[in-house]
């Protein structure tokens, strides 16, 4: 465009010096020139947007929200040291039978107490005292070993509290020292025979492996191995 204004007021110039036609037209058609020169370089043109790209769905990182698991419900097949279940059988003072998520049943012998024998007095009670403890709530067992029997040998705990250590706190357990050396169950033993209660009410309380030992457990439950 400017080359063209540039050839016609070149054109321009030379027609009016043969024509002897004033100067002042020629004046205008600069000036005006000068002016459309300078509105058309001096306009930016808008620059060119590149069109958005879209991110791919595999590319992008998004926030992916972590759901609300209740206590104890989260799945723990990773963790052989712990089961969470269900009880969901009380056998006497330290043996339950649990659920685990998935159905899968556990029989739990209580690790480091030694409960009266079904048939020994305090039995009943002392299988009552554990029951009410813990039939149909979720437990947490600390596994500590699987015995001959294919029990699993633990410490349970209900809200965070030991089982094992409150049933020998009420009376309703013998601390079993010949499997665990363990301190602070020996000491809460001790305790409940000073104060007298549960089974150290009697005057002349036998021990279930004594008990055993007399033959007076008979049949399969003899393998209930205490």
């Amino acid at each position: 465009m400017v080359a063209i204004w540039v050839a016609a007021t070149s054109f321009a110039t030379v027609y009016m010096r043969r024509k002897r036609i004033s100067w002042f037209p020629i004046i205008l058609i600069v000036l005006v020139g000068l002016y459309l020169k300078s509105a058309v370089m001096g306009t930016p043109r808008p620059a060119t947007q590149a069109p958005p790209v879209e991110s791919s769905n595999n590319n992008r990182a998004e926030a992916v929200p972590v759901p609300h698991v209740p206590k104890h419900t989260e799945s723990h097949h990773s963790d052989p040291k712990q089961l969470y279940l269900k009880v969901v059988g009380v056998h006497d003072g330290d043996t339950i039978t649990g659920l685990d998520e998935d159905k899968k049943q556990f029989k739990i012998r209580l690790d480091a107490i030694d409960a009266p024998e079904l048939g020994m007095a305090f039995g009943q009670a002392s299988r009552k005292a554990l029951s009410d403890k813990v039939f149909g709530k979720m437990v947490v067992v600390i596994v500590k070993t699987k015995d001959r029997y294919g029990r699993t040998v633990g410490h349970v705990l209900l809200d965070k509290r030991d089982m094992n250590l409150e049933m020998l706190e009420a009376g309703m357990a013998w601390h079993y020292a010949h499997y665990a050396h363990n301190k602070r169950l020996a000491e809460a033993e001790q305790e409940a025979r000073g104060n007298r209660v549960g089974l150290w009410r009697d005057p002349n309380p036998v021990a279930p492996w004594d008990w055993r030992a007399s033959g007076r457990l008979k049949g399969p439950a003899n393998k209930h191995g205490k």
